[in-house]
């Protein structure tokens, strides 16, 4: 038997870890890959908040699965609670097994509780909304959010998903990772999305030149016309594990100086309080909270 936190020939269990959002073709040729649990995984994603019900036959079409793979995947999925009936017979939705997965995610370091609070403060008192935000693949993923009653809101919360690439928490982690990282980072966006690219690049320079100058980002109404928002980067002491930080309110209220004046450096000091609870990585590969 191996000894806790072991695997294959008493290696660390991590050792054999990819980074979540940058897995690449050749990983998934990896003896380790287990290409079924890899679809069900995959079945899992295709539903959201917009699609929070499909047949299998959409989810055929969404994963690009033979109708018979997908048929045994949702099989075993509902036998284990991830997935469960619709409101008909030829549709499945997500059980609570995903839930508990999701609350597991999100509370694993305590960032999320712990920032819960803070972040209420913040967009209770200027009237905002404020998100935090950590990368999976090519978006930026809510792990806690707050809005201030009243104010014009958008249909975003806890889990979902933001384009790194024209959203102010995606320009936040855009400008704080390395340059290698970066480019190489950015390449995969344009090959996503190679139509869109000319003007999604031009807004990225843009973050990033304001964040070298000023420590923040602006999006000035580029993800909705009627919001203009700042976005922060929160970096783990060891500066390998970047989050980031958005609040953002009406353009009516919420004008450029206003942010610049009075949100920028609430924010700031937000990610300051945050950033010490992000997990670091020990030597040996050990992984420890601040």
């Amino acid at each position: 038997m191996n000894p806790p936190g072991t695997c294959v020939k008493g290696r660390p269990l991590n050792s054999f870890a990819m980074d979540k959002t940058d897995m690449q073709e050749e990983d998934t040729k990896h003896p380790m890959f287990v290409t079924a649990l890899a679809r069900g995984l995959e079945i899992l994603k295709c539903f959201t908040a917009d699609r929070q019900e499909l047949g299998t036959t959409e989810i055929a079409r969404e994963t690009g699965l033979a109708q018979s793979t997908v048929w045994r995947l949702c099989y075993t999925l509902t036998t284990l609670g991830y997935l469960v009936p619709g409101r008909t017979p030829d549709r499945l939705r997500i059980g609570a097994g995903v839930l508990l997965l999701g609350h597991a995610a999100i509370t694993h370091t305590g960032i999320a509780e712990f920032a819960q609070p803070l972040m209420k403060e913040l967009a209770d008192s200027f009237e905002v909304s404020v998100s935090l935000g950590e990368r999976y693949r090519d978006g930026m993923v809510i792990v806690q959010r707050s809005e201030a009653r009243g104010i014009l809101s958008v249909n975003l919360h806890v889990g979902s998903s933001l384009d790194l690439a024209n959203s102010s928490l995606g320009w936040a982690y855009l400008a704080a990772i390395g340059d290698e990282a970066r480019e190489a980072l950015m390449a995969k966006l344009q090959a996503s999305a190679p139509d869109e690219w000319e003007a999604k690049s031009r807004d990225i320079a843009e973050a990033i030149r304001n964040y070298r100058r000023s420590g923040f980002v602006f999006n000035l109404g580029k993800s909705h016309r009627d919001i203009n928002a700042i976005g922060v980067p929160v970096i783990s002491a060891d500066g390998k594990r970047v989050m980031a930080l958005t609040c953002g309110g009406a353009r009516s209220h919420m004008t450029r100086e206003r942010l610049v004046s009075v949100l920028v450096p609430e924010l700031q000091a937000l990610a300051q309080r945050i950033a010490p609870l992000i997990p670091v990585d020990e030597p040996g590969g050990a992984r420890r909270k601040r």
